[in-house]
């Protein structure tokens, strides 16, 4: 058998010294509850298919905190190094505390060369990495809260695109763990973020990169993703969907984000794209310079959500969001993904003055919803829709001379997010804090006093004959008989408590 000579060898963007052959340094591995499935986000898959069973046992060396990882059995080419190394960061995105550079070992074996060992560099010391992972899994958790196993895989992909996109705000000098923890990122951490969830409601995607590395005239050096939704690829850039990012004027390059610095509002520009419509100026500049795996169809490319610059929100097996009707109204509606198609459940006429005078053509309202009510803003006030009553009603104003361009309510505090115009970064205002919601009243208790008398079923006979309304609470105590109904039965069972007879 032809000997194998060792040889050292550094990345050229790498700092660190390859180890001696021999000494592995391994340990515990961080402590993460949250890991990406394998198999669930793709990556090179033209390029690395042959090689997956080296990026697994890259992935487990970087999770035990190696310093020098042995792939020698699976005979990977050194030119290969540094697109595998690539494939295990954007394949695994919980490996945010290693860093880009790394060296390699190599062996020569019959007149070619192949990696013995690949040699990573950490960012973090081990404890560092037990903590900051202790984050990471608690802000994922908080987004896979989100989604339910009754959603569709659309609806899973939809929900988790606008609230990443609703709670993150373009930063240069971010990771992908800033961007899950901190909401705060660029392209790849957006697109890491994103998958990474993805692939823990059970969802595949392929990481798309567009480099002008190696002669890449095409190359944008932007990264986004493409999610498989029953069975197809379809393209979705979670970072041009951050109104943020949509003007260049607001990239942050360094430093803090500003202040509660999201918009309020999420773009559905790049959302489920087909490779024709992506790589046209129809959206605004064309996805150039990538490879992919998977074709992507048309299927969505004309769907009614493209247009929405408001975030989604599913309650009770139903998608709900704000739109710029065709009578130029601001209207809250429903939206059915298998007819693509709105129904509205109220409107008002709201329009966002110019610093000239006129108006803005369209909605610049966020959605919210909490505790049954929705939230949503028009360019002065904040309003709310109870979803029981259908009832619309005003909830709070903003400061200043300002508009309101979107909302959002972080641990109950509502922000509105402020600005002369729609295309200037918006600050940041606490509204209001939203206080937990009162406890149910008892049953037939309809006035709230804390008593059961003859007032409550006056009011029930009240609210049938419209002469009041009820709240959700006062519906819930005066459905008395439990039918899920109320009418004049309620009314006269209450009667019947009264007087014992019941």
């Amino acid at each position: 058998m032809k000997r194998c000579k060792l040889i050292k060898k550094l990345t050229s963007a790498a700092v660190c010294a390859a180890m001696l052959l021999g000494i592995f340094c391994s340990g515990t591995a961080a402590s993460a509850a949250t890991t990406t499935p394998s198999g669930y986000i793709s990556v090179y898959e033209q390029e690395i298919s042959a090689y997956s069973g080296a990026i697994d046992a890259l992935a487990e060396g970087m999770r035990n905190r190696q310093e020098q990882i042995n792939i020698s059995s699976y005979r990977v080419p050194i030119d290969k190094a540094r697109v595998i190394f690539e494939a295990v960061i954007n394949k695994n995105p919980e490996l945010f505390y290693v860093a880009g550079r790394f060296g390699y070992n190599y062996y020569q074996n019959s007149g070619n060369n192949y990696i013995y060992s690949l040699n990573p560099s950490y960012l973090y010391a081990r404890d560092e990495v037990n903590e900051m992972m202790a984050e990471f899994d608690k802000k994922s958790e908080y987004y896979l809260s989100k989604i339910t196993p009754d959603m569709s895989e659309f609806e899973k992909a939809l929900i988790l695109h606008d609230e990443l996109i609703l709670n993150s705000s373009y930063l240069l000098d971010g990771s992908t763990y800033t961007l899950m923890v901190d909401g705060t990122g660029k392209c790849e951490d957006y697109s890491r973020a994103y998958a990474f969830l993805l692939a823990n409601a059970g969802i595949k995607s392929e990481m798309m990169l567009s480099s002008t590395a190696d002669g890449n005239t095409q190359g944008m050096n932007h990264q986004w993703v493409k999610v498989r939704i029953d069975g197809s690829y379809y393209h979705v850039d979670p970072t041009w969907d951050d109104p943020v990012v949509k003007n260049a004027s607001w990239y942050q390059t360094s430093g803090e984000a500003r202040p509660n610095g999201y918009t309020g509002m999420v773009f559905h520009t790049y959302f489920l794209v087909s490779d024709e419509l992506i790589g046209t100026n129809s959206l605004g500049r064309p996805h150039t310079g990538y490879t992919t795996f998977y074709p992507s169809p048309q299927t969505y490319d004309n769907a009614a959500f493209r247009d929405v610059t408001a975030p989604f929100c599913y309650v009770d097996g139903t998608l709900y969001t704000v739109i710029n009707n065709s009578s130029g109204n601001t209207a809250l509606v429903s939206y059915n993904p298998q007819a693509d198609s709105f129904s509205e459940l109220t409107s008002m006429s709201l329009y966002w003055s110019t610093p000239s005078g006129g108006y803005w053509v369209g909605s610049f309202s966020g959605l919210n919803y909490l505790d049954g009510l929705f939230y949503f803003n028009g360019p002065s006030k904040v309003y709310t829709y109870d979803l029981a009553t259908g009832q619309t009603a005003e909830f709070a104003s903003k400061p200043g001379n300002d508009n309101i361009y979107g909302i959002n309510i972080i641990n109950r505090d509502l922000y509105a997010y402020t600005t002369s115009t729609p295309s200037e970064l918006r600050d940041g205002h606490l509204l209001a804090h939203i206080d937990e919601p009162l406890p149910p009243l008892a049953p037939g208790d309809v006035d709230a006093n804390g008593y059961i008398d003859i007032r409550d079923a006056t009011a029930v006979q009240r609210h049938l004959a419209m002469f009041i309304t009820l709240d959700q609470r006062q519906l819930a105590a005066a459905d008395f008989n439990g039918d899920s109904k109320i009418d004049v039965d309620d009314a006269t069972d209450i009667q019947k408590y009264i007087a014992h007879i019941i």
